[in-house]
């Protein structure tokens, strides 16, 4: 149908020429032959008046077919390219009118089906590029990519973090020229010369503090075996490198806490049977020294066991309500007998009478008890020991301080840790297993609270407790 229209306009159009160049032609006859003078006046006229109908009649028809033929394909064909320019230009928004179904509508049609599956190319381009640099920008490690040359075209987030750099001194740089670290340049060299993946575990300075890293260096070879770039992936290792550290750390210390008082039990039983025993005294000196020796073993197996059922994932807390000040007052009263041998001063402070929270009544009972002991064991005779009981919305704050021998700054980020002693001899001989802190951390993260020091080494202590007066259970506490 549409080619049928087609060549019928065409038909169209060839007539009228054919009828124009044969009014041209016998116009041109009639001034040949000078038929015209032949005539009279009235005849010439009416001849004339023809002739101009005609040209007139033909040029309206032309005019008329002119604006047709713009209007059905010059127009929409203009449309088209316009479009086409835009969709060229990167606007794959753009479309354009089709009014009738013939050749230039299936013209239009064709550009906007075009323009159509760009813009849903395009769409799931940007839908791919957004989940791509969410993934880079967000994958927990650091990530640096080196084209073929050597220029840095790209970091992430986690590396900007780890090594606290600017990205505009990195970009498009050699990266010989602005990576710091001779150990990373190697790794990026050693990638570049073999075209193999390198993985090496490296220890670098950042700022005040040492890290361990697991770098991974992978070639990017494309298709045909082009040669891309270098890819760098780096894992920070340190806090499993501390863990690591801390459970060679506990074997060691367990080992050497448990071999001291077994070998003593051990070296006296040995003696009395060797013949100490006949000798009253002795047997009772030695005896008295294997059941202290026996009780500090049975109490670093109590707390080890204690530490261990803490840790546990199915640890849970009674949980009740508390009166703290009066849960104070009783820790205060069970250890008054051991601050007055030391002639060591007791000074509490409340503003209120009552201090309710929700919590585990034994446990935060064992906690008290723990740094009040040890305020007054590391507190010389006739010094004070400072209790504080604040109350605020939605938390309490209790804060333990003494007026001993403080700690050094070296040692307070490693107080809490198993085993970990200030003044081994002396924590020794009072008879702590090293374990008390511990505990007392992991039972305020059980309660959802925190606990922090302040010291100076020769000015005292100061233990800080905040726990929130409701206690929010994970699934399985109680």
């Amino acid at each position: 149908m549409i080619k049928f229209r087609s060549r019928t306009f065409i038909a169209l159009i060839s007539l009228l020429v054919v009828v124009l160049i044969g009014l041209g032609i016998l116009l041109g006859q009639f001034f040949k032959y000078n038929f015209l003078d032949t005539l009279n006046d009235k005849i010439k006229v009416e001849i004339w008046w023809l002739l101009s109908a005609g040209f007139g009649t033909a040029i309206i028809v032309t005019v008329i077919l002119g604006i047709r033929i713009t209007t059905r394909y010059t127009k929409p064909i203009k449309a088209a390219t316009e479009v086409a320019i835009e969709l060229a230009h990167g606007n794959y928004r753009a479309r354009t009118t089709v009014n009738r179904l013939n050749d230039t509508g299936m013209l239009g049609s064709s550009i906007n089906m075009l323009a159509e599956n760009l813009q849903e190319l395009t769409k799931v381009r940007d839908m791919q590029q957004d989940r791509l640099s969410a993934l880079i920008e967000n994958m927990g490690a650091g990530l640096i990519l080196i084209d073929s040359r050597g220029y840095i075209n790209l970091i992430n987030k986690g590396y900007i973090d780890i090594f606290h750099i600017n990205p505009s001194e990195y970009l498009n740089k050699q990266y010989y020229e602005v990576v710091e670290y001779e150990e990373i340049c190697q790794l990026i060299a050693e990638v570049f010369r073999t075209e193999q993946k390198v993985s090496k575990q490296l220890h670098l300075p950042l700022q005040i503090e040492r890290k361990y890293f697991i770098v991974y260096g992978v070639p990017i070879i494309g298709a045909n075996n082009v040669w891309k770039g270098v890819l760098l992936v780096f894992h920070d290792i340190s806090e499993i490198k501390k863990l690591e550290q801390m459970r060679k750390d506990f074997v060691a210390n367990v080992s050497h806490e448990l071999k001291t008082p077994v070998t003593s039990i051990k070296g006296f039983t040995e003696t009395l049977l060797d013949g100490a025993m006949n000798n009253k005294e002795t047997l009772q000196s030695f005896l008295s020294i294997i059941l202290k020796e026996s009780d500090r073993l049975q109490s670093l197996i109590q707390d080890l066991l204690e530490l261990s059922k803490i840790e546990q994932q199915g640890f849970r807390l009674n949980i009740q309500s508390i009166d703290l000040y009066s849960l104070l007052k009783d820790v205060l009263k069970l250890l008054e007998g051991k601050a007055n041998t030391k002639n060591i001063q007791f000074e509490f402070h409340c503003k209120l009478n009552q201090v309710r929270i929700k919590g585990d009544l034994d446990r935060l009972k064992q906690v008290f008890i723990n740094l009040i002991n040890n305020a007054i064991t590391y507190t010389p005779g006739d010094g004070v020991v400072s209790i504080n009981l604040l109350d605020s919305d939605g938390k309490v704050r209790i804060s333990v301080k003494d007026t001993g021998v403080g700690i050094s700054k070296e040692d307070i980020p490693r107080i809490f840790e198993r085993f970990y002693r200030v003044d081994r001899a002396r924590s020794r001989n009072s008879g702590g297993t090293g374990l008390g802190l511990a505990i007392v951390k992991h039972l305020m993260e059980a309660h959802h609270g925190s606990i922090s020091v302040k010291s100076k080494l020769g000015e005292g202590s100061e233990f800080i407790i905040e726990l929130p007066k409701e206690v929010i259970l994970k699934d399985g506490e109680s």
